[in-house]
């Protein structure tokens, strides 16, 4: 069964309450999360497509918060168009935020890369690559590079212990993830005298995308940006189950869980559901609108058969436009008061977990939940 959902709390979550919110319209991911104590971060970017401008930036102050000084961190999983699109506003706005990198990125051959490809003449290609460039050449133009940080499986980015335990760390990419994707970007690069490819990041890429584990108290959720199986036991979802980080970390089993790769079946991996899961978790995920669309109905029955709840920001595929309810108008606005909160077409999951690890989940009008 399919229902829509429409109530997202736009009102800032208090200091010992956890969120997870997860945005998706179609084409683009971000996920942003309260550490709790007013401190944030920022998982990968997209835009709002009526301002054009990052949607973590438009709720965060739509919320209140002060990005300046208030977001702590911001994650670049991959550099995939649908994962980094305005990520250059998201870190110049957020000025005292530490940007992490999945680790390949930060390697010589990437950012040589981004050079070369600084004045592509295909302007709508390869805006991915460009979009990188400009981080690190803004950070490297204020002498800020120490903000940017690399990242790969066993990483800690925030550990605190007081008055709740709060851990943000990464499951991915393995060291041997980092080491081919880096003999990847070494074959992108042209030689002297050749052109350049267009469309040059390729699905490849998703191999360097980095996996987060966050923990708030009894909450725990794992982010699986795009992260899939690749035959290769050392790199994958494969690589985490078989490094026996569940034990050295001490990782209890997550109750929500950002299923990877739009729900694609080739980012899933039976011992992730019932090692790193609990029985039965709050899934939820972003659809991918290109092609034949993810996830499909294959994949929703899949999820939906090992998941509590299985929400999709937006419908799979794209909706045709339709006219809403009376009713249904004036319970928005009244929900709204005065507010855009991300109202039309970008999808919208909320959780919010106390320090007790109750959970409140919501979803805009554009959110779609399934349930068995």
């Amino acid at each position: 069964m399919r229902n829509f959902l429409r109530v997202i709390s736009g009102e800032k979550p208090a200091k010992d309450v956890s969120e997870v919110s997860l945005f998706g319209p179609g084409i683009g991911e971000c996920i942003v999360i309260h550490l709790g104590a007013d401190k944030w971060f920022v998982i990968d970017s997209c835009r709002c497509p009526s301002t054009k401008k990052p949607i973590a930036i438009k709720y965060l102050e739509e919320l209140g918060v002060e990005v300046s000084t208030q977001v702590e961190g911001i994650l670049i999983t991959h550099w995939h168009k649908d994962h980094i699109d305005g990520a250059f506003d998201l870190v110049n706005e957020c000025n005292s935020a530490q940007i992490y990198f999945s680790a390949a990125l930060l390697k010589k051959e990437a950012i040589r890369l981004s050079k070369l490809y600084k004045k592509d003449p295909f302007a709508s290609t390869d805006t991915e690559i460009r979009e990188f460039g400009q981080i690190i050449e803004y950070l490297r133009s204020r002498e800020e590079y120490s903000r940017a940080n690399p990242v790969q499986a066993s990483h800690t980015i925030c550990q605190k212990t007081t008055p709740l335990k709060i851990r943000l760390l990464a499951l991915s990419p393995s060291p041997q993830a980092v080491t081919q994707s880096t003999a990847n970007l070494f074959e992108l690069i042209p030689n002297v005298g050749d052109s350049r490819n267009r469309h040059v990041i390729g699905q490849s890429e998703n191999l360097n995308a980095v996996v987060m584990y966050f923990e708030f108290g009894p909450f725990s959720a794992i982010f699986g940006s795009d992260l899939e199986e690749t035959g290769n036991p050392n790199t994958g979802w494969s690589a985490i189950i078989n490094s026996g980080m569940q034990e050295t970390l001490s990782l209890e089993p997550a109750e929500l869980f950002k299923v990877p790769h739009h729900g694609s079946a080739n980012g899933h991996n039976d011992y992730v559901w019932s090692l790193l899961l609990d029985n039965k978790p709050l899934a939820i995920t972003t659809p991918f609108y290109r092609g034949r669309g993810l996830p499909t109905e294959q994949d929703i029955e899949r999820i939906r058969g090992l998941a509590s709840e299985f929400w999709v920001s937006r419908k799979s595929r794209a909706p045709k436009s339709s006219k809403r309810d009376r009713m249904v108008e004036r319970e928005m606005d009244s929900v709204a008061r005065g507010r855009s909160v991300i109202k039309n077409k970008i999808g919208h999951i909320q959780v919010r977990a106390d320090r007790e690890g109750s959970l409140k989940i919501r979803g805009n009008e554009q959110a779609v939940k399934y349930t068995a």
